[in-house]
């Protein structure tokens, strides 16, 4: 039989909610870049336009332009296969 005694739980979540807190921020982080880095320039605004939207436990990364959802179906050559794809797919392959 094994027993583990956990003491201090008060601490011991506080820390670990830190924690959660700091990969989702990293993560976070890192998707809106990649997200701007795949995202097709012509003037630049669509680029520009990625932000970061964070409210208690949820974090959204957001572009508002108007056709940022034509960009998203391929409709530039620049970016055929959308931007969230394979931003996604980059993200996923990291280690946090």
């Amino acid at each position: 039989m094994l027993t583990i005694t956990v003491r201090n739980t008060n601490q011991v979540v506080k820390s670990l909610e830190r924690e959660l807190d700091s990969v989702m921020t990293r993560v976070a982080n890192d998707t809106l870049g990649v997200a701007r880095s795949k995202t097709p320039i012509d003037q630049g605004r669509a680029r520009r336009w990625w932000r970061m939207e964070k409210s208690y436990r949820l974090i959204n990364i957001v572009n508002r332009v108007p056709y940022i959802d034509e960009l998203e179906r391929g409709r530039s050559k620049q970016a055929p296969s959308g931007i969230l794809g394979p931003t996604v797919r980059e993200i996923s392959r990291r280690r946090y």
